[in-house]
């Protein structure tokens, strides 16, 4: 399994930094978790071919986690691509995304490519072959329940469980991706035997996810999505000498192989 840091942005625009994306791939075949704004120059100056790209997940519809699908179709449109794609959102959001899309001037009769919407899953499913994903929950998005009716949308966002997995079942690496948390309490029930961490650092703290994390033997953690106002050289240091923690920071076309 491989996994390619797209963008590691967080909602603050930066010179040079393409908001949350991130690809997961394994025998030849990808998943997108989330496309922020950049996301497909990223993915265009990685030079992979776009028919690899199986499926997308978006874990909510904020601007710098989702607003980069539009031009992600355009981009897979102009490489000539003719494979369908299936694209997993927020149920409440389909019709609107649908609606956006056509205000942009994206008609599904103009593309040589199928794209489909939907729900996202729940429980655990196979994304690609021996690949098993779980969604979890967070609560990212409760500050916005008093719209929930007014304006029928998810106040539910969700983090990425993601495991690779032999034909009999054997898990053989798992990661987990945050996407965007309320609380580092959200990912703790899956921390144990995690190969590789990959947690935002935008709407949480370094010291809470030391904090957490330091209970658990993880081989690699990543801080995504970092803030340009945040100076994480102490945290990330202490955390080194302290727990002996393989930490670091993301950034744009980063991969990893697990």
């Amino acid at each position: 399994m491989r996994i390619t840091i797209f963008g590691s942005g967080s909602v603050i625009p930066e010179i040079g930094k393409v908001q949350t994306c991130v690809g997961v791939e394994l025998d030849g075949k990808m998943i997108l978790l989330d496309v922020g704004e950049g996301a497909s120059s990223s993915i265009a100056g990685s030079g992979i071919d776009v028919n690899m790209i199986e499926k997308i997940f978006i874990s909510h519809t904020h601007a710098d986690h989702f607003i980069g699908l539009p031009r992600l179709l355009q981009y897979f449109k102009w490489r000539n691509r003719t494979k369908p794609i299936e694209i997993y959102l927020p149920a409440k959001h389909i019709d609107a995304v649908e609606k956006f899309l056509a205000f942009l001037y994206i008609f599904r009769d103009r593309f040589d490519f199928e794209y489909k919407f939907l729900p996202l899953p729940e429980g655990e499913f196979f994304a690609i072959e021996n690949l098993k994903m779980k969604l979890f929950p967070t609560k990212h998005l409760k500050k916005y329940k008093k719209y929930t009716e007014l304006y029928g949308i998810e106040t539910v966002s969700y983090g990425y469980l993601i495991e690779e997995v032999t034909n009999d079942g054997v898990n053989l690496k798992s990661f987990l991706f945050s996407s965007d948390l309320h609380s580092v309490d959200e990912v703790k029930d899956y921390l144990d035997g995690l190969d590789l961490l990959l947690i935002e650092c935008s709407h949480i703290e370094i010291e809470d996810i030391i904090d957490v994390v330091s209970d658990f033997y993880i081989p690699r953690i990543i801080l995504t999505h970092v803030s340009p106002d945040k100076d994480l050289t102490t945290m990330t240091e202490y955390a080194r000498a302290k727990f002996d923690m393989n930490i670091q920071l993301a950034y744009d076309g980063m991969k990893i192989e697990l």
